[in-house]
């Protein structure tokens, strides 16, 4: 019995560590908080029934020997009420055996497995909150050169600093315009190193001094026009998310749950990973700023960069402040909105006929007449522009394949996202 009672303490400590484990991370992760404290539940359950067990193991190992009768047959009965049980922990992939009242046996196996498949899903988050805070070594090093300068700058580019924010670019605009720095330095010197290889090859290349010029200015470009260009592709995704996402919040709020709780179903849903960017605003604000509800919602519905989504968190705001229908509101929103995911799907295939039209005048038509003209132009002897035939027909291949990779790219960037 002794040697039951050390596996069932050894358990009860490996319980107390997990207990551990969540709490502190009930401290880091705030927004998650409901579902930590839920995790508590069937941990501490098994705790008790563990601790019911031990006054009968206790009795048992007693090194006073019973030698009534009646004494051994209580010993036998209650010895009967406990059973032993083995399983293998899929955490620690090891053998553990314990021992329990019969009666817990299957409570203490349902609450182990419910806590196994919690801590599962505290492993995902942790995964996706490191993944989420690992530095980047550039930016740290562009920090130590420039931030001093940069923190003035940053001031002065304010329309950078919001495209920044409303594209959810994970860099704020001091470290980001240091960043810019560096690769603008760093491209200038390569521009440099590979305009004195062209002269030492030949110094008739002397030409192309406009390559440590070009390299700096194509990469400052790129990171002037990246953040709005980031902060347009959001808008459109959450355009695309946002019907769908209003059907969702307007089928749980049917059910009169808490309307943090409806953000909150949809920050940790994998199917509205754009607008549960914007909702996590708003639980960061609530859990761990300290602001109620309403103002959250306001202050978000202000700097997110699609004015639908805004208008829902204002109308959500609202509802909460007047006591009005939430469930009505999100299911009059989800019809408007519905309504617009339509009339855009319309509006692109009327878009796809003309681009048939075009693709079929241009693409089709047009090179079966060229084809027959040069067929003439070989027959007769003629050229164009003292190019042969086979010349011509080569640059007009290429022509064509040239033309339908841009007619493909244009439809592709038309095309809404599904």
């Amino acid at each position: 019995m002794l040697e039951q009672l050390k596996k069932n303490i050894e358990q009860e400590k490996e319980i107390i560590i997990d207990i551990k484990s969540i709490l502190l991370s009930l401290e880091s992760e705030k927004i998650y908080k409901d579902f930590f404290i839920e995790s508590l539940e069937p941990l501490i359950d098994q705790l008790n029934m563990l601790n019911n067990i031990v006054p009968e193991l206790i009795k048992e190992s007693s090194p006073i020997k019973k030698g009534d009768e009646k004494e051994t047959k209580k010993g036998r009965e209650k010895a009967e009420k406990t059973v032993k049980i083995s399983y293998v922990s899929p955490s620690k992939k090891e053998k553990k055996y314990i021992t329990l009242n019969k009666k817990d046996k299957k409570e203490f196996l349902k609450k182990l497995k419910l806590s196994e498949e919690n801590f599962k899903h505290i492993k995902k988050l942790k995964e996706k909150q490191e993944i989420a805070l690992k530095p980047n070594p550039y930016a740290i090093f562009a920090n130590r050169l420039f931030r001093s300068r940069t923190e003035y700058l940053a001031k002065q580019m304010t329309g950078l600093s919001n495209d920044l924010k409303r594209g959810n670019v994970r860099f704020m605009a001091p470290t980001y315009i240091s960043m810019a720095i560096l690769s603008m330095i760093i491209t200038g010197i390569l521009g440099i190193l590979i305009y004195i290889i062209l002269l030492f090859i030949d110094f008739s290349n002397w030409t192309y001094v406009w390559i440590p010029i070009l390299l700096p200015s194509l990469m400052v470009t790129g990171f002037y026009l990246y953040p709005s260009s980031e902060a347009s592709a959001v808008v459109k995704k959450i355009t695309q998310e946002l019907p769908f996402a209003t059907i969702y919040m307007a089928a749980v709020a049917g059910s009169n749950i808490e309307p943090t709780k409806i953000l909150k179903i949809i920050a940790e849903s994998d199917e509205y990973k754009n607008i549960g960017i914007e909702m996590k605003k708003v639980l960061v604000q609530v859990e761990i700023y300290g602001f109620d509800l309403v103002t959250s919602l306001k202050n978000v519905a202000a700097r997110t960069p699609n004015e639908r989504l805004s208008e829902v968190f204002s109308g959500i705001a609202s509802n909460i402040s007047t006591g009005g229908d939430l469930k009505k509101f999100l299911e009059k929103k989800a019809e408007n909105f519905l309504l617009d995911y339509k009339l855009e799907r319309q509006k692109f295939s009327e878009l796809a006929g003309t681009f048939m039209d075009i693709y079929i005048s241009i693409l089709i038509a047009a090179p079966l007449v060229l084809m027959m003209m040069f067929i003439i132009m070989n027959v007769a002897g003629l050229g164009l522009g003292g190019l042969s035939i086979n010349l011509l027909l080569i640059l007009s291949i290429l022509a064509i394949i040239v033309v339908n990779i841009i007619f493909l790219v244009v439809l592709n960037m038309k095309q809404p996202r599904i």
